[in-house]
């Protein structure tokens, strides 16, 4: 029928922000380990895992209060990403990698809460994204709890840098864009294959 819209097809926006959180996501991942040689690059990628973010966030209903609370965070962990990567001083860049900690995991835990509204094969990715962020953003507590007793996953690095600026946070830090990477492969996936619009 001429003009009709098929309700089912999946929209030019999410097959975009799907392929752009998929190839995005591992770059991303693989440049932030590279460190700051390569922060022009990883900034790039960055940016292609935020355009991949906007599009899901569109087609999951950005009035929606679940998606636009993911949506300040991540704009967070987007703020303190681009301070770390600029900032000379180290203190500066430990409290950047803290900041950015924090809000990737709670942007992450909003979004797959949102994502538990949605058809079943996306319920089951919510459930699984929000087990996992909120249990990592439990063991950063509980590495700040515990700080020179012991290390969960590397993330007591990130507590240590605030009073010696200049140490390594790479696990910590590789731990936290490992999960973004997991968790974004999974939205392109659900962004290529399942619609996600109400």
């Amino acid at each position: 029928m001429a003009g009709h819209e098929d309700r089912t097809a999946i929209s030019r926006n999410a097959r975009m922000g799907a392929l752009f959180l998929t190839v995005g996501a591992p770059m991303n991942l693989f440049l932030h380990m590279q460190g700051a040689r390569l922060g022009p690059l990883s900034y790039a990628s960055w940016l292609g895992v935020s355009f991949g973010t906007l599009c899901f966030c569109e087609e999951m209903g950005a009035s929606k209060p679940l998606n636009r609370a993911g949506l300040v965070l991540f704009a967070a962990a987007f703020c303190a990403d681009t301070m770390a990567t600029v900032a000379i001083d180290p203190s500066l860049v430990a409290r950047s990698h803290l900041l950015y900690a924090f809000a990737i995991l709670g942007a992450l835990v909003f979004w797959s809460v949102a994502l538990m509204h949605r058809t079943k094969t996306a319920k089951a990715v919510g459930a699984v994204g929000a087990a996992v962020g909120g249990g990592a953003i439990g063991l950063l507590v509980a590495a700040h709890l515990l700080l020179g007793t012991a290390t969960i996953l590397g993330f007591s690095q990130l507590f240590a840098t605030l009073d010696e600026p200049g140490r390594s946070t790479f696990d910590a830090l590789a731990t936290i864009d490992s999960i973004l990477c997991v968790w974004c492969l999974s939205a392109s996936v659900l962004l290529w294959n399942v619609r996600l619009r109400d």
